[in-house]
């Protein structure tokens, strides 16, 4: 990745679809729900207003939950009854500290001239591949979905890896841990990945059919979901919830596949030169048209997508889609199920 950097205000405001946000700094409150504070005061986000976390601050939150993005590709949920600070927000050097209860990093884009690093108690984990990893507080500890990240100790680095957890107050010695074994707090995150995966495909789409040039990965809005996404340089991301991101150069992979071939009474005959349905979005956690795997939203056949039922600026009600999360059903993106 190409990484441009460039001067940011602290909020974001008024944004069209498709604006970028390139930022020298890391830690953009993307989305809240329930009572969460900034620096011990009631917070509340406005529509289409994102602020950015500065160094020192706090973001608790009590019965409620944050959605913090980092650099480009790199989501922090954070829990209920948590707190994260945040210690360096350069997107080049990017350090938090987790101080009460857990937080799930999803990373699924770092250049090699950016570090990640998150402490927890004494120990700091450095993180420097795609993955999805959870850290908890209390007790101190780390556990890797997907992926790896490295423990700094005085013997040396020890890595973590995929299925493997480490309590971080002592001794390093990742043992096994059944990834299948979830709550609600993870579901939920697999929610949130599901509603930015599918303002992804139309955000794209746009920049694609724009023609303008797109030199680096980026967070990118769509007004039509009240939400940023990310869009990755080249190619496309799947990430470990099982959605997918699609770059501007690859986005017309998720509206076009070839034609399959069909036997009639004739002989071999071909289908439609273009397709859009299940087949035509695969690879974008389990879309068929009419629904959406772990999230929710609907796919037309000319090729647009539907935001699920969820107000601007990212918040999904009570009364929101009815969306899976990874295993059971649930009410909208923030019921605590």
């Amino acid at each position: 990745m190409k990484c441009k950097i460039a001067g940011l205000a602290l909020v974001f405001s008024a944004f069209s679809f498709g604006q970028t946000a390139i930022s020298a700094r890391s830690g953009m409150v993307h989305y809240t729900e329930g009572s969460v504070t900034l620096n011990d005061k009631p917070f509340t986000r406005k529509l289409t207003e994102f602020p950015q976390l500065k160094a020192g601050e706090d973001l608790r939150t009590e019965d409620g939950r944050a959605e913090i993005l980092l650099s480009p590709g790199v989501f922090l949920r954070v829990a209920e009854n948590s707190g994260i600070r945040m210690l360096n927000n350069s997107i080049l050097e990017t350090r938090l500290e987790l101080i009460a209860g857990s937080a799930l990093l999803e990373l699924g884009d770092l250049a090699k001239e950016q570090s990640l690093e998150v402490t927890v108690g004494s120990r700091a984990v450095n993180f420097t591949r795609k993955g999805l990893f959870r850290l908890d507080f209390d007790p101190e500890r780390l556990r890797v979905y997907d992926g790896s990240a490295i423990v700094p100790t005085p013997d040396g680095l020890v890595t973590v890896k995929e299925g493997r957890q480490a309590e971080l107050a002592g001794v390093i010695n990742p043992v096994k841990f059944d990834k299948e074994d979830t709550d609600s707090f993870y579901r939920w995150a697999s929610r949130r990945s599901g509603y930015i995966s599918m303002a992804n495909v139309a955000a794209a789409r746009r920049v694609h059919d724009s023609g303008s040039s797109f030199t680096s990965s980026s967070w990118v809005y769509n007004p039509l979901f009240g939400m940023f996404t990310y869009l990755p340089l080249s190619g496309s991301y799947r990430n470990p919830f099982g959605y997918s991101y699609y770059s501007p150069y690859s986005v017309m992979n998720a509206y076009y596949r070839p034609a399959p071939a069909i036997w009639n009474s004739g002989g071999l005959a071909g289908a439609s030169s273009s397709m859009m349905g299940a087949s035509a979005v695969r690879g974008m956690g389990g879309m068929q048209t009419g629904s959406m795997g772990r999230g929710s939203g609907t796919v037309s056949a000319g090729g647009s997508m539907a935001a699920p039922s969820a107000p601007s600026g990212g918040a999904v009600s009570s009364g929101g889609a009815r969306s899976g999360g990874g295993g059971g059903a649930s009410r909208g993106g923030g019921g605590h199920r």
